[in-house]
């Protein structure tokens, strides 16, 4: 047996010796995968490159110059299951709450690649800091969840995902801080409604004070904003959700097209959503009430915010992340999990039953992470501080 410093080198040496090397093949493996990827943006042929940010980018920009970015009534008739992805942004215009144009409008300010690339930073640079926040502090963590299809994809598509993936970390981080849970929940909230299900959370764990807030702030964000646009869109706003639900829901790995490829009647697709996730947030009590980790309860309340929505994309599923780093903040194979998602890497599920029940597999994997695990019960910063 080899000697080495005068004591014996064992198996266990050399085990050791193995996983130190670990990292640095992690390493490389990530190197090249992100050049493959950059590649492949470079080459685009589709247009696929921030496009859900040029939506962004024309909202931000009608705000700036005093015009409504929403579709006329006229313009939104023409939706049809047969829009493509260009015409979906040609029909719909700006299918989000006013709050998110007015919050954006500096980047209108700004020409569209100058925009993109700042927006495309500020993207990054919020996963890093929710990582940061939820007390990730492992390098090739960061590694694999830049390099995740879901992270991926809300980058390079220039969605909210990471911003409100940074403001979930918040709210958890100074949960017992109402007034930064609570304004951090009601930004998200009015910049995309469906985070909504962690202000349930909040109530369960008698954060109530936050939760007030968060909605407080959230409706009275949302109606400034109108209100600087002169209100133009907000009458004919739930008409312009609905109509985009019923070109898009099936298209995505939501629990309606889950339904639909299960060949079950549309209302009954439509139902699956309330069902499940309404069962879910009645869990969230339930698991308060049995004194389960507050990380299991607040995993279980971004699962069902997801569970919530009719029309889900890839990206949607960066909020893994957070039960994640809660189950495993260093580097484990749970966080291969993220990387799995590179088998079903189309934004539709292309009436493939079998990518809708992946994902969904993926999910429960994540959270089962979590709830398997009783983790001890952690003071937050502000109760620790109050000992």
């Amino acid at each position: 047996m080899p000697v080495e410093g005068g004591r014996r080198v064992g198996a266990y040496g050399l085990w050791a010796a193995g996983r130190r090397s670990i990292g640095w093949v992690a390493g490389a493996f990530v190197a090249v995968l992100v050049v493959f990827r950059l590649v492949v943006l470079v080459r685009d042929q589709r247009g696929d490159l921030a496009f859900d940010f040029r939506q962004f980018w024309h909202g931000a920009r009608d705000v700036v110059n005093g015009v409504s970015p929403y579709p006329s009534a006229e313009l939104l008739a023409t939706a049809g299951d047969y829009l493509g992805s260009v015409g979906i942004q040609e029909v719909f215009r700006f299918p989000y709450p006013a709050g998110a144009a007015v919050a954006l409008s500096p980047l209108g300010l700004l020409g569209f690649n100058t925009a993109a690339v700042v927006w495309s930073c500020l993207l990054v640079a919020c996963t890093l800091g929710a990582l940061r926040i939820l007390g990730v502090r492992d390098w090739r963590v960061y590694a694999v969840a830049l390099t995740s299809v879901p992270v991926l994809s809300a980058v390079y598509l220039g969605t909210l995902t990471p911003m409100l993936l940074l403001l979930a970390a918040v709210v958890w981080r100074w949960r017992d801080r109402r007034l930064v849970a609570g304004s951090a929940l009601g930004l998200a909230i009015c910049l995309k409604l469906f985070l909504w299900p962690l202000a349930v959370w909040l109530v369960a764990t008698r954060r109530y004070a936050a939760a007030a807030i968060a909605v407080v702030l959230a409706t009275a964000a949302t109606f400034v904003a109108w209100a600087a646009i002169g209100f133009a869109g907000l009458a004919e706003y739930p008409d312009l959700v609905r109509r985009l639900t019923d070109v898009v829901a099936d298209r995505g790995y939501s629990l309606v097209a889950f339904g639909v490829e299960l060949g079950l009647p549309v209302g009954v697709a439509e139902a699956l959503p309330w069902v499940v996730g309404l069962g879910m947030l009645a869990a969230v009590f339930v698991a308060v009430r049995r004194g389960r980790s507050e990380e299991m309860s607040y995993s279980l309340a971004v699962v069902a915010a997801i569970a919530l929505t009719p029309i889900v994309w890839h990206h949607y599923f960066a909020l893994l992340v957070v039960p994640l780093a809660f189950a495993r903040p260093r580097i484990s194979w749970a966080w291969g999990l993220l990387w799995v998602f590179w088998l079903v890497p189309a934004q539709e599920n292309q009436d493939g039953l079998w990518r809708i029940v992946l994902v969904y597999v993926l999910v429960g994997v994540a959270f089962a992470i979590t709830a398997g695990v009783q983790l001890p019960r952690r003071l937050s910063p502000a109760r620790a501080a109050a000992r």
